[in-house]
């Protein structure tokens, strides 16, 4: 059987850069490694078994104003999280919902990347 496929690694084109270090460090407890390349600082981590990368806008060549990806991020505690996404400079979109499986909410991290927070019930 041929292996299927996996992501390894995400790279965040970013524009406020101490902010979004300071958002994705505290929330998901990355520790990040300074790297330079073409007259530019590039910030990468281990977010769990996925290498992250935090690369300036202009390197990247990204003129976005928001991602064009969104993730589903499964959490142990809701409240929790929005308090620190708060308090690190990201937004929530609206409020919490809740169905059979998940409490779950939208947020923007400090450059307006949207992902989505879920808590299983239960």
């Amino acid at each position: 059987m041929e292996k299927s496929f996996e992501i390894q690694g995400m790279t965040i084109a970013v524009t406020n850069v101490n902010k979004m270090l300071g958002f994705y460090a505290n929330l998901f407890n990355i520790e990040f490694h300074k790297m330079e390349m073409a007259d530019h600082t590039l910030y990468s981590g281990n977010w769990g078994d996925l290498s992250l990368l935090l690369c300036p806008a202009g390197l990247a060549q990204n003129t976005a104003t928001q991602n064009r990806h969104q993730f589903d991020i499964i959490v142990p505690d809701l409240d929790h999280i929005l308090y620190k996404v708060k308090q690190y400079g990201g937004q929530q979109m609206g409020e919490i919902s809740e169905d059979e499986l998940y409490r779950s909410v939208g947020v923007y991290d400090p450059d307006n990347n949207s992902m989505v927070f879920k808590q299983l019930n239960g």
